[in-house]
């Protein structure tokens, strides 16, 4: 594969890792359910591979679930889009982390 030079590669790091974010009222009510559970989390934890993520659980055998709370533009006719699976799969694959997904319906 092509891999960028130095200072490219951070400008295109930086530029990945420091998009803004928002957290909806659905993402607060799962988080608010989870933490009700008693699992233990954070709240949009930045991961290595750049993805950010709504909340990270962490269980007490050290095995750790991403969870993302994908709104209706995550999806197209009830399926999730190109993005979306693709975010999935490198969390899983680049961050080796569960990613598992909370659909707005």
């Amino acid at each position: 594969g092509i891999e960028l030079q130095g200072p490219l590669q951070a400008k295109c790091r930086n530029a990945f890792t420091s998009r803004g974010y928002s957290e909806s009222k659905l993402q607060n009510d799962v988080v608010g359910e989870l933490k009700a559970a008693g699992l233990d989390l954070d709240e949009e934890v930045l991961l290595g591979s750049g993805y950010r993520i709504d909340a990270l659980v962490e269980f007490s055998d050290g095995r750790k679930v991403a969870v993302e709370v994908d709104g209706p533009s995550h999806f197209i006719d009830m399926r999730p889009t190109g993005s979306t699976i693709l975010k999935h799969r490198q969390v899983a694959k680049m961050d080796h982390i569960k990613v598992v997904s909370v659909p707005y319906w």
